[in-house]
This record gives structure tokens, sequence and C-alpha cells, in this order.
């Protein structure tokens, strides 16, 4: 970890950084958001559905996707250092001796 600290951010990485951010608040946002509107909204109908249950339907699969985004952003933009690969395991033990 202090060995990432030391070496230069790229700009790449940089930009997903303050990117990966707003993502971050956005889901809480989302999140936060859709308990609000589903406890305060359960009394008015849209499409023979409550709002509570629109809420629903469109926050939790908002919420999986800006949590797929990010993943995807981590793997794709910031750089794995050559010791963190060295240290992965690739061929676990499957019997012991």
């Amino acid at each position: 970890m202090a060995e990432r600290n030391l070496r230069e951010i790229s700009d790449e990485e940089e930009i997903w950084l303050t990117i990966r951010s707003v993502l971050t608040v956005t889901r809480v946002a989302v999140l936060f958001g859709t308990i609000l509107v589903s406890e305060f909204f359960e009394e008015y109908y849209f499409l023979d559905l409550t709002v509570a249950i629109w809420s629903l339907i469109v926050g939790i699969p908002l919420f999986f996707f800006i949590s797929v985004l990010i993943l995807w952003g981590n793997k794709a933009f910031i750089p794995v250092s050559p010791q963190e690969q060295m240290t992965t395991i690739l061929r676990p033990i499957l019997e012991r001796t």
C-alpha cells in the first residue's frame, strides 16, 4: 500500500478516482432516495402501482448498475502492481500432503 502512494498516479487513474467518488455519492443518494420515496408515497398511484413500488422497481436495479460500474472502472482504470499479481494464488492447493 505504501508503494502505491509513492508512485505517481496517471491522469487516467486520477480522472477515474473523481468519477468513482461521484458514482459512490450517487449510489448512496439512490439508496436513501429509494427508501424515502417508498416510505412517504405509499398512498399515491401511478399506472396501477403505488409510487413506493415504482421507487423499488427503479431504485434497486439502478443501485446495482452503479455498483457494477464502480467495480468495472476499478478493474479497468486502476492498475495492479506486479508484486500484488505475484502474491495472488494462481493454483490453490487442492489436497494437503
